[in-house]
């Protein structure tokens, strides 16, 4: 199995990909009006993911091995937000919630997307943005944005790839991760990579995730 940077190209194959994994049960997908949610959501990964994870984050895939001649398939991807270093000016992710006056274009571009994807729950969206940024810790730390798999056999150990090809580099810069989870049946997975639950990210309407932090090294279970 190949861990490799996503490139432009592979967006629409990834957006699918996230489509179809956040489409239920997740806190991003309660934000979604059902008629055509996974639509939706692959319009919102292709627009987040061409002006935010290739600009400012950083964006992996698993492949499958290929044989000579065959383009190799997507089976995992994780995109990531790296360390914002104190003074830095780049953001982490999509700001629903900053007003029009302030954005550049690229984010009004995702602003606009938003409106269209999340119809009347944006300000229920942008609610839950600025309560996950505030929870985010203070100091410099790899964000987990998606991490998403495709559910056949071959692609078992895909996103166990993409996590500890990521962490090994946290780790040899001395630098923690976090995350949020809005499946419990996640958590137990994250634990077996040293993430610790911290506590509730609450959202609007009863709406929570579930913190998650990682110190350089993990916790041990």
């Amino acid at each position: 199995m190949q861990v490799r940077d996503m490139r432009r190209g592979d967006l629409p194959e990834v957006a699918d990909l996230l489509a179809e994994a956040f489409a239920d049960g997740t806190n991003l997908a309660s934000f979604v009006p059902p008629r055509q949610r996974v639509a939706r959501l692959r319009r919102w990964f292709t627009v987040v993911g061409e002006q935010d994870a290739l600009r400012h984050g950083l964006a992996e895939v698993a492949l499958a091995e290929a044989g000579p001649g065959a383009d190799a398939r997507i089976l995992a991807v994780a995109w990531w937000h790296p360390p914002v270093r104190p003074g830095s000016a780049v953001g982490a992710g999509c700001r629903l919630g900053v007003p029009r006056s302030r954005l550049p274009r690229s984010r009004l571009r995702e602003l606009a997307c938003a409106v269209r994807v999340f119809g009347a729950r944006v300000p229920a969206a942008a609610w839950s943005d600025a309560a996950s940024r505030r929870a985010r810790p203070t100091e410099p730390h790899w964000h987990l944005s998606y991490l998403a798999s495709r559910s056949e056999p071959g692609a078992r150990g895909a996103a166990t790839a993409l996590l500890q090809h990521r962490l090994g580099v946290a780790d040899a810069d001395g630098t923690g991760a976090h995350l949020e989870s809005s499946s419990i049946a996640t958590i137990a997975f994250y634990e077996r990579f040293g993430w610790r639950v911290t506590g509730p990210v609450r959202g609007p309407a009863g709406r929570s995730t579930t913190a998650m932090w990682r110190p350089p090294g993990g916790v041990a279970p």
